[in-house]
C-alpha cells in the first residue's frame, strides 16, 4: 500500500509540473497569435493543473489508515477526486464549443498564426506524450481512480493540441474558420470523455457494483466444496480495494473444524475470483439441516452449540400422538465446579436452541451431570486397605456373585481413579444391572468423595 501510495502520488507531481509548463507556453503562444484553440487549450492546461492539484489532496488523503470515523478506509475520497476532475474537464468542454461558436459567428478570423503557435503547440504534444507513459504506467500498477482521472485529462489534451495544430494549419493555408472548428471538435470530444468519467465516479460512490463480478464471486462460494447455498452477498469498492462479506449454509452434522475449513477456503476463493488488488472478504457460516438427517442429531447439535455444553447423550424424542407434538429428553455434561445457577442457565439456553431447530418440539426436559475431569496422566496406588474396603461395598449387593479385578490409581489432580470388575447373573437384565452398577458407584463415591468409578459388568 505504501508503496502504490508512492507511485500515485509521484506520477501525479509530475504530471503536474508538466501541465504547469503547457500552460504558460500555450497562453503567451495564444495570445501572441490570437488562436482560440490555443488560448483554450491553455486554459484548459490551466484547470488541468488545478484538478491535477485536486487529486495530489484526495490521493494524501485516502492513504490515511483506517479509523472510527472511516472503518472502511478513506479510498471513496479518490473517487470523488475523480468525479470533480471529469466535471470540471466537462466545463471546460462546454467553454470551448461556446467560444468557437461565438467567433465563428464574427465578421473574420482574429487568428494570426505564426512559429511560436506551431512551437507552443509541438512542445505541448511532446509533454502530454510523457505525461500518458508516467500516469498510464502508473495507473495500471495502482487502479487508482485519481490517476485515470488524470490520464484521461492527457489522452484529452493530446487529442486538444492535434486538434489545436491542425486548426493553425487550416489558418496559414487561407481557411479561416479552421481554428474555430478545432474548438467545436475539440469540445465534443472532451464533453464526451468527461461525462463518461464523472458518471463512472459517481455511481461508484453509490456503492454500485458490477453485477458480473457478483455473480463470478457467487459462483466462487457455491462451487466450493461443502457449501450448500450463498444466502447472501454483499460487495463494495473503496479505492482500489474490494470489501466482500457472504453467508454460506454448510451442512449441520459437519464438524466445527471442517465448518471452519471450508469458510477459509470459500475466503480463499472469493479473492481469487477478484481483480487483482486489495481485498477484504468476510465469510458467516449458518447450519442447515438436510430432511434426512434424524431428529436426534438436529437435536443433538442444537444443544452442543450452547456454551457450557460439554457433552450431550441419552436423546428420547417421542411424539404425542393427539397432539402431533414431539416430547424431547436429554442429558448434557457440565462443569463439575458449576454452580446450580449456572448449570440451570446452560439448561435453559439448551431447550431454547432444541425448540428453535425443532418448530413442533413440546417440552425439552434436560438432565444435568457433571463432566468428569480430564485424566491425562496416572499413578497406580498400591493399597490394600482401599482395595479391601472397595470390594466389600461390591459384595454387599445380593445381586453380585463375584468380584475380580480392583486398580486404583491417583491421577496428577489428586483425584483417585477406580475400576472395578464385578460378575451377575446370567438372568440379570441390563436394566437391573446398570441400577445396581450405578448404586455401587454411588456408594463408592459416598466412601471416597470426589472420586471416578467405573465398574465393568459381566456374566458369571
Amino acid at each position: 500500500m505504501a508503496a502504490d501510495y508512492a507511485l500515485k502520488r509521484n506520477a501525479l507531481r509530475i504530471s503536474l509540473l508538466a501541465i504547469a509548463s503547457v500552460f504558460v507556453f500555450e497562453f503567451v503562444a495564444g495570445a501572441v497569435t490570437g488562436s482560440l484553440a490555443l488560448l483554450t487549450d491553455g486554459t484548459h492546461a490551466l484547470l488541468d493543473a488545478v484538478v491535477t492539484l485536486i487529486l495530489i489532496i484526495a490521493v494524501n488523503l485516502a492513504a490515511r489508515p483506517r479509523d472510527t470515523d472511516h472503518t472502511y478506509g478513506h479510498g471513496k475520497i479518490e473517487t470523488v477526486g475523480g468525479f470533480i476532475g471529469g466535471a470540471a474537464l466537462f466545463v471546460v468542454a462546454i467553454f470551448f464549443i461556446y467560444e468557437a461558436a461565438v467567433r465563428m459567428a464574427g465578421p473574420s478570423s482574429l487568428v494570426v498564426p505564426g512559429a511560436i503557435g506551431f512551437a507552443a503547440a509541438i512542445y505541448t504534444l511532446g509533454v502530454d506524450v510523457l505525461r500518458i507513459a508516467v500516469l498510464g504506467r502508473a495507473a495500471r500498477k495502482t487502479r487508482a481512480t485519481t490517476l485515470r482521472a488524470d490520464l484521461y485529462h492527457a489522452v484529452a489534451d493530446f487529442g486538444s493540441t492535434s486538434v489545436a495544430l491542425v486548426g493553425l494549419w487550416l489558418v496559414t493555408i487561407g481557411f479561416v474558420q479552421g481554428d474555430s472548428i478545432a474548438a467545436i471538435i475539440l469540445g465534443i470530444f472532451l464533453a464526451y470523455l468527461s461525462t463518461r468519467f464523472a458518471y463512472n465516479n459517481a455511481v461508484e460512490l453509490t456503492d454500485r457494483i458490477s453485477p458480473r463480478l457478483v455473480q463470478t464471486v457467487r459462483s466462487a462460494v457455491v462451487g466450493t466444496e461443502g457449501v450448500v447455498e450463498c444466502r447472501d452477498l454483499k460487495m463494495r469498492r473503496v479505492g482500489r480495494e474490494i470489501f466482500a462479506e457472504a453467508t454460506i449454509t454448510l451442512k449441520a452434522d459437519m464438524s466445527f473444524e471442517k465448518a471452519h475449513e471450508t469458510s477459509a477456503q470459500v475466503e480463499r476463493n472469493i479473492a481469487a475470483s477478484l481483480p487483482e488488488g486489495q481485498s477484504s472478504v468476510t465469510v458467516h457460516f449458518e447450519p442447515v439441516y438436510s430432511p434426512d438427517l434424524s431428529l436426534e442429531s438436529i437435536i443433538e447439535r442444537a444443544a452442543a452449540r450452547v456454551g457450557g455444553v460439554k457433552g450431550v447423550h441419552n436423546i428420547i424424542v417421542s411424539r404425542v400422538r393427539t397432539t402431533d407434538r414431539l416430547e424431547v429428553s436429554l442429558h448434557i455434561q457440565v462443569n463439575r465446579s458449576a454452580s446450580l445457577g449456572e448449570a440451570h442457565a446452560i439448561a435453559s439456553a439448551v431447550e431454547d436452541s432444541v425448540k428453535a431447530q425443532l418448530k413442533d418440539a413440546g417440552n425439552v426436559t434436560v438432565h444435568l451431570e457433571p463432566l468428569m475431569p480430564e485424566v491425562a496422566g496416572i499413578e497406580p496406588v498400591s493399597d490394600a486397605e482401599i482395595q479391601e474396603s472397595i470390594r466389600s461395598i461390591v459384595l454387599a449387593s445380593s445381586d453380585i456373585r463375584g468380584v475380580g479385578r480392583i486398580a486404583t490409581f491417583r491421577t496428577g489432580s489428586d483425584t483417585l481413579k477406580i475400576d472395578v470388575d464385578c460378575a451377575f447373573g446370567r438372568q440379570a437384565t441390563i436394566e437391573q444391572v446398570h441400577e445396581r452398577v450405578t448404586d455401587i458407584e454411588n456408594r463408592i463415591r459416598g466412601r471416597y468423595p470426589g472420586s471416578i468409578v467405573t465398574i465393568h459388568a459381566e456374566p458369571s
